[in-house]
């Protein structure tokens, strides 16, 4: 069995952030901006979030 790398794992975690990060934007635009207020807002902390993820694992990628 072969070892995984950190850099692998630091990979496959940021791709799968930004795969999120994209959901999270298409997910916005499909919504009513007055109906869906309330989850837009859910939303935009979701992408904050995910943008303070990205930003840590790229701090730590260049580590590796």
């Amino acid at each position: 069995m072969e070892a995984v790398e950190p850099q692998d794992i630091i990979w496959r975690i940021l791709r799968h952030l930004d795969d999120f990060q994209n959901i999270l934007e298409e997910s916005v635009q499909d919504l009513h901006p007055k109906k869906h207020a309330d989850l837009i807002s859910s939303i935009h902390e979701c992408e904050q979030l995910t943008r303070t993820m990205l930003n840590i694992m790229n701090r730590t990628a260049k580590r590796y």
